[in-house]
């Protein structure tokens, strides 16, 4: 038996259609639904491949990990490096620095091969939106990696043992992999990696049965090879516009119809047949041959460009988009891929100069980057959101205002109370009273909460503990929250209970017969854009000039339901800074707002001269 893989062109036709897929996907869902189906597609292909590859060097007793290791390393490594540098290049250049440290945090996840992982673990409340990270794609890269760092070690268990034995093994691993997407977990299942090992099975399987044939001498579905790779093509296709992402069991039983589509596919052109000549067309096979480094750079293009919007971009920027990808993909695939397959030295060499010095690099300059002045001036102008606070957490700073005084009033709500920080610490000065605030992300508080973030975050609860606790040791209270986030239109919300106004309201006859005095803090309304990016970019990209506008009305109709509910009782008062917020959402020509719906520290103290010359708060 040969030890050496022949080459295959219809391969890396495959190898275009999933990577056209996810590209076509990436750049709008509804052209081809079903194009995130591409990444199962070359997951089929790599468990084929390496599988194909490592079980003929373990029956032949050559198989050596290390060697193993060697050829994923220059395989992998060297463009995902170049991507990942140019790629935290231009969030330097580009992002805020929240989302500068959250583009590093990602890359320190890709390097150590658990971007799924991290990604599994959801979505961060303060996050760009998922099209905005530019690293979001390397998931499947881990998934990958995590698999090929446990294959291995299995199949060599059962290879030397009976072809019905490693089938049944296989079929086992597969099995059992499909079963677990039906068990329940916190985490998002399509990052997964023993969710996806079926898919990448689907491929081992097919080469282990190839080998099998082979040993055997069988010309098993020779005489339907076109029939059969016509038939896998059609299937394939007609997934790829049929799937959708709400399709039901994927990852799971629904991705066993498009990886076994792939998997026929590679197996019917093994054999020789009158249209396997369509499936080696040089455009297709040429795209295929770049597919690993368009798949690298395809979606941190499209990210960059969603972060600085659509509308701050030239109306041919889709098409620029396409083809400053492939011309990346192509510089990367000669200069980078190729000479590094030449690449002849030993496993420490490659995993010294290869992995570990790159890696060191790539996680610690930009940490380094993240102090120098062109990141930290907004923090030190108070442009951007503070972490100073007890929001989330109790152990930080919970008291604001003249702290010479003992607090007499507790200030609960979610982010959008936490975000007045410097309002209160502003006007408590002034005023000469201190304030105690706790809150939590999306958490709104009101007795007998029921929203879905009560009971998914410990942080939500610990408000409400807190609150039982030490609520009857004051005498004023202040409420504020994201009252529109308690509108029936904004359901889908961690936030959102259904019975939120009507426990409100009895909440408030409870305070109002308890407390001196109930406040009530109208909310500031969503922006269209980043408040603060577009500061920014208007500075680092010439001729960006982004117009602040207000994109929702959920905010003033619930602002209006609470101005209803305290017209109800004489001690209840309703708070209003967001009077003072300018049209363009800029004081002294500084944004007011941190990102696209909390006001940052400097807004909150202009909020606050602008309030105190015309209010007094605590009455």
């Amino acid at each position: 038996m040969s030890k050496v893989l022949s080459y295959r062109p219809d391969i890396d036709t495959l190898r275009a259609v999933a990577v056209l897929s996810v590209v076509v996907f990436h750049i709008e869902k509804n052209w081809l639904p079903g194009g995130f189906l591409g990444v199962d597609i070359f997951f089929v292909i790599s468990g084929f491949l390496i599988t194909m590859i490592i079980h003929r060097e373990m029956s032949s007793g050559i198989f050596s990990f290390k060697k193993f290791y060697i050829r994923r390393i220059k395989r992998i490594l060297p463009a995902f490096f170049t991507v990942l540098t140019v790629t935290m290049i231009c969030g330097f250049l580009l992002f805020t620095k929240d989302d500068f440290f959250l583009l590093w945090r990602t890359a320190l996840s890709t390097l150590g091969f658990i971007s799924n992982i991290f990604f599994a673990k959801g979505q961060g409340y303060f996050d760009p939106i998922q099209e905005e990270k530019p690293l979001l794609h390397i998931w499947s890269l881990s998934v990958e990696e995590q698999y090929y760092f446990v294959f291995p070690i299995l199949l060599l268990l059962v290879v030397r043992k009976s072809w019905r034995t490693q089938f049944a093994f296989l079929i086992t691993l597969c099995v059992f992999s499909i079963l677990a997407s039906f068990m329940p977990t916190a985490l998002d299942k399509y990052y997964l990696p023993h969710l996806r090992a079926c898919e990448m099975l689907i491929g081992s399987l097919t080469a282990v049965w190839m080998q099998y044939r082979q040993q055997q001498g069988l010309d098993t579905g020779k005489p339907y090879a076109a029939a059969g790779a016509l038939l896998s093509i059609c299937v394939l296709f007609a997934c790829l516009f049929a799937y959708t992402e709400k399709t039901a069991y994927f990852p799971g039983p629904a991705a066993i119809i498009p990886c076994l589509a792939a998997a026929a596919f590679i197996y019917f052109n093994q054999f020789e047949h009158r249209l396997k000549k369509f499936f080696q067309w040089k455009i297709t096979v040429g795209i295929g041959l770049i597919s690993y480094s368009l798949y690298l750079w395809h979606w941190p293009v499209l990210a960059f460009m969603r972060y600085i919007g659509p509308n701050n971009l030239p109306s041919y920027s889709t098409a620029a988009a396409i083809i400053l990808m492939f011309a990346l993909s192509l510089l990367s695939y000669y200069f980078v891929e190729k000479p590094f397959k030449k690449w002849k030295g030993s496993f420490a060499q490659s995993v010294t100069w290869i992995y570990a010095v790159p890696m060191l690099v790539l996680a610690i300059t930009p940490f380094l980057a993240m102090k120098l002045p062109f990141m930290e001036q907004y923090d030190r102008m108070g442009l951007a959101r503070s972490y100073t606070s007890c929001h989330n957490n109790t152990d930080k700073q919970c008291i604001w205002g003249d702290t010479d005084k003992q607090p007499e009033l507790l200030i609960l709500g979610d982010s959008h109370a936490d975000q007045y920080k410097t309002f209160f610490d502003t006007v408590g000065k002034k005023e000469k009273w201190s304030a105690t605030m706790v809150s939590a992300d999306s958490c709104a508080y009101v007795e007998g909460y029921a929203a879905p973030v009560f009971k998914q975050n410990a942080s939500c609860r610990a408000v409400y503990e807190y609150a039982k606790e030490h609520l009857p040791q004051y005498s004023k209270v202040l409420l504020a929250m994201r009252w529109g986030s308690q509108m029936p239109e904004n359901s889908h919300s961690l936030a959102y209970d259904a019975d939120f106004f009507k426990k409100f309201d009895l909440m408030l006859q409870k305070l109002s017969s308890e407390k001196q005095a109930v406040y009530l803090m109208l909310d500031n309304p969503n922006l269209s854009y980043n408040g603060l990016r577009a500061y920014i970019l208007s500075y680092r990209i010439p001729g960006f000039n982004q117009n602040l506008v207000i994109d929702e009305q959920n905010t003033f109709k619930g602002n209006e339901r609470i101005k209803e509910l305290a017209e109800k009782y004489a001690n209840v008062h309703i708070i209003d800074a967001t009077a003072y917020i300018p049209q363009n959402f800029k004081i002294n020509g500084l944004p007011v707002y941190s990102d696209r719906d909390h006001i940052n520290p400097y807004g909150g103290r202009e909020l606050a001269k602008r309030f105190s010359e015309k209010h007094t708060l605590l009455q």
